[in-house]
Parts: structure tokens; sequence; C-alpha cells
């Protein structure tokens, strides 16, 4: 890491932080004002002109609009919710080497906390105290990010983190959050509810306030995104200083990579093993999973899809990464040794992180044993076992069919899905209860391999069958039936050439197994 020469100096963003706080102050100002205004003038109105009944409820309006705009912008108390599991100095001596190396490098203090997060990100932010004055540090850290990061990209993205302190952005962001929060909650509360009957001079202010208030927000909201995009680029010349530009590339075109899988991930592999009552290694499941073939080529699909944007949406807060990297590129490139360890290896006691980490993004899970389980014996003892369950509950619907018989039975899933009973407390659509139909196939199929001597390989992105050199895999297969790609003569060819043919959906005639009574 290089820390030879001076850090930049900070006030390359005095111009837009000082803009950012007359419209902060403005916002404020021009607020109330608008609250009086709509006393005071319907007020006038009436004292100018004779006794009028409309005119009364326009001051009535007026009123009751100033104290609800007043009320909205009154300051609430922020309650500070920690947004993970604490990392500890004594438990992670390495990760805090490399924290309290960066933060010396840019002559910062430490953040007084730093926490574990679930998402593919990083992020400082300041909590306590009055409008950012007197606040704590804090730092969070997401375990799917240092997974996917090597030791020297990490230290770019966090040596960018530690650029928002230096530059104050930390500072300033109390006070632009809590000003578009009065603003949107003044906005929202402002709004009549659904079927309300109020005297149309009334409904007029308060349309007439909204109108004006809406197109400011819209101002303010663009010029402080504005400061927000250049506040990222003096971040990432920070980094770029600290650590070198290439690995803050590296690192940014990862995270994007990563993020763009992190959902499906938690739904698709680890939320039905939590569900089960399992608890499969996180970090590890995730980096199998972007390794998985067709997850590595969507994710790159999509980082290809991106760099080659450049216009930014007027409300994004960071800038496009396109530019980011064509920005990093500019700047001098130092030699700095890489070192191309994953960064998670700096953590310590990953396994008791991971437990509190779910613990914390699932509440209801602290009052759950969950059992340590390894991604290889996922397939045998969660998904085997509960599609059997799902094959026994709806084995009538599957009466006669038989692997040949999947062309037609695609086909015939809305008629399917209609005689599957609807979850207890749902009313399903037609198109969902075809969905479910399509499960229940894939399902068969799986099963029907399976108790034919087929070995189910499930690791997070990469589920198939195996039986010596031939592979099947039965989403893909249903889903070319589906769209025609694969045709119902080629199908049957295939059968006969794997040596399914015959084989029963409902699980009566698989061979060696009776009733879905194997183990």
């Amino acid at each position: 890491m290089q820390a030879t020469a001076a850090p930049p100096p900070r006030r390359s963003l005095k111009g837009w932080a000082v803009l950012a706080i007359l419209l902060i102050v403005f916002s404020y100002v021009f607020t109330v004002l608008l609250a009086a205004a709509c006393t005071v003038l319907p007020y006038l109105l009436m004292a100018a002109l004779p006794f009028n009944i409309n005119v009364l409820f326009l001051l009535i309006g007026g009123v009751l609009t100033s104290l609800t705009i007043l009320w909205s912008l009154a300051p609430r108390r922020q309650v500070f919710e920690a947004p993970g599991p604490p990392i500890e100095r004594a438990q992670s001596p390495r990760l805090f080497a490399e924290l309290d190396a960066i933060a010396g490098a840019l002559h910062e203090p430490m953040p007084e906390q730093v926490y574990l997060i679930p998402d593919v990100n990083a992020f400082v932010a300041e909590h306590g105290g009055a409008m950012g004055f007197g606040a704590r540090r804090i730092m969070a850290l997401g375990l799917p990010l240092m997974r996917v990061l090597s030791i020297s990209q990490f230290r770019a993205v966090i040596a960018h983190e530690f650029g928002h302190y230096y530059s104050g952005d930390t500072n300033l962001g109390p006070w632009i959050y809590r000003t578009r929060l009065a603003m949107y909650r003044t906005l929202v509360n402002l709004r009549f509810k659904e079927g309300t009957r109020v005297p149309a001079a009334v409904a007029v202010i308060r349309m007439l306030v909204m109108t004006i208030l809406g197109g400011y927000w819209k101002v303010f909201l663009r010029i402080t995104f504005v400061v927000s995009r250049k506040q990222e680029f003096r971040a990432d010349e920070l980094a770029c200083w600290l650590a070198g530009p290439q690995p803050l590339i590296d690192g940014l075109c990862a995270i994007d990579r990563a993020a763009a899988a992190g959902q499906s991930f938690w739904q698709t592999e680890l939320s039905p093993a939590l569900q089960a009552g399992y608890r499969p290694p996180v970090a590890e499941g995730f980096a199998l999973f972007l390794n998985a073939p067709h997850v590595a080529q969507a994710t790159a699909a999509h980082l290809a899809t991106v760099l080659n944007q450049s216009k930014s949406n007027m409300y994004d807060t960071h800038p496009p990464l396109r530019l980011r990297v064509a920005a990093a590129r500019t700047l001098p490139s130092t030699a700095i040794a890489p070192d191309n360890a994953s960064s998670l290896s700096l953590v310590g006691n990953v396994d008791a992180l991971e437990l509190q980490l779910l613990q914390s993004r699932f509440p209801q899970l602290r009052q759950v044993a969950l059992r340590p389980v390894s991604w290889e014996q996922v397939g045998p003892q969660i998904y085997i076992p509960s599609w059997r369950r799902y094959l026994n509950e709806n084995r009538a619907l599957l009466a006669g069919l038989t692997v040949e018989s999947l062309p037609e039975a695609v086909h015939n899933t809305r008629a399917m899905g209609s005689r599957m009973p609807d979850p207890k407390g749902m009313l399903l659509t037609h198109e969902q209860r075809a969905a479910r139909a399509a499960t229940l196939l894939g399902t068969a199929f799986s099963l029907a391999l399976i108790d034919n001597h087929w070995e189910l390989h499930a690791q997070p992105g990469e589920h198939y069958l195996q039986r010596g050199d031939a592979i099947m895999r039965p989403a893909q297969i249903l889903a070319g039936l589906q769209s025609g790609q694969l045709t119902a003569d080629t199908w049957r060819a295939q059968c006969i050439s794997a040596g399914i043919a015959g084989l029963q959906l409902d699980g009566t005639g698989a061979t060696g197994c009776e009733s879905g009574s194997c183990p």
C-alpha cells in the first residue's frame, strides 16, 4: 500500500459542499415561509373582503396545511440500529491492521465500530450527536464483498470509504439525508387519504403547496445527487493514490458482477436451506455460486453491459461504472505488490460471524437451532427429502406420466396446476398454478432419475444429475421442451439413448425403489 507522499488536499469539493449546505438552509427557510404563506395569505384575503364561507374554508385549510408542514419539518430522534454483528479487533487483528494502515495514511481516526453486513457493499457513516456534530464513526463491510475481493482490491475499496471521512462527506451526509427525509415526509403528510372529502378550497391550497414543494424537491435532489457523484469521484481518487488505480478498477468490476448475483443466491440457494433448518457456509456458497458456469456467464454479460453505459440518471448517487473506470485510468499508477488472497482471510472466526449475520438479517432464526451442513450435503439432506414430500402430496396428478411424455405434460401445466390445491391462506393466479405444476414435473423427473441410480450434484448455481458420462439438467430440459427448442422426437431419442425410457414420474415404477421409500 502506498502512503509515502502527503495525501491530496481536502478542499477539492469545498465549493460543492458549500452549495449543498446553502441548499439545505434554503430548503428549511423556503418551506417555513411557504407554511406561513398558507395562513397569512388567506387571512389577508379574509380581512380585505366581506365575509365569505369559501374564504373561511380557505383560511382553515391554510392553517391546517401550515401545521402539517411545520410538524413534518420537526426533527425526529434517530434511533441507531446496528446493520449487522460487530467485528471485534481481538478476533480479526489482520483486518484491523489493514484498517489502521489506511486510516493512518489519510491521518483519519478509525471508526469506533466495524460491522459485518450481508450485502456486496461497504459503507461508512456517522451516527449520534446532533445533525452530524458529535457523531460516532461506523463502518460496515459486506461478507460477500470480502469473499469476492482480493486483499489488494479490498484495500482500494476501503481506501475509497475512508476517502468519504477524509473529504468530510459523512459530516455533510446527515444534513442532506434528514433534509430529504423531512421534505419527503412533508409531501406524504400533505396528501389526503383516498376517499377523504374536503372543501374545494382546502383541496386547491393543498394541491398548490404540493406542486410548489414537489418542484423544489426535484431541484434539491438533482443538485445534491450531483454532489454525491462528485464525492464518489473524489473518494476514487484518494483510493487510487493510496492503493493504486488497477486494484480499484478490478474491485469495482468485481463488486458489480457479484452484486448482480447476490439476491439470486440468497433466494434460490441459501433461503431453502435455512427454511429447512440447515446452515451451509454462506461465503463459501456465494463464491461457488459466482463460479457456476451459467452464473459466471450472466454476470460477465451484465458487467459488459454496464461498462458500455456512460450516461447516469439524474437521481443516481454514484457515477456510471464506465466513467469511474475511465477516471481511474487517468491517474498515476504506482508499483504496488499485489496480494491476491481473499480479503475474507483477514477476518477471524468467520463461522460464528456468519451465524450472527443470519440471525441479524432473519431475527426469527434466533429461536432455531440451525444445523451446520456442507454444500455437498445440501442435495441429499435438504433437496431430495423435500422433493419426495412434494411428490407424495401430488402423486395422483402424475399417474400414467413417463419421462417420454414430458413434452405433452409441459404444455398442460395450466390444467395440472388448476388441480393442485392452493397453499393455505393464498389464492394463486393461473400463471402461478402453472408454475407450481412445472415445478412438480421437474421434481418428479429428478426423483425418477435419482431412483434409477443417477447421482444428484447440487452445488450453488449448478444442479444436475449424472450417471457415468451422461448428464441431465431437468430445469434446462423442461425449459427447452416448453420453448420448442427441444422437440418431442429429439427428447424421446435422448431418453432411449440415456436408458431412462419408461421411467414413471409418479415414482411407482422406479428401479429398486417403491413409493418414495428410497433414502
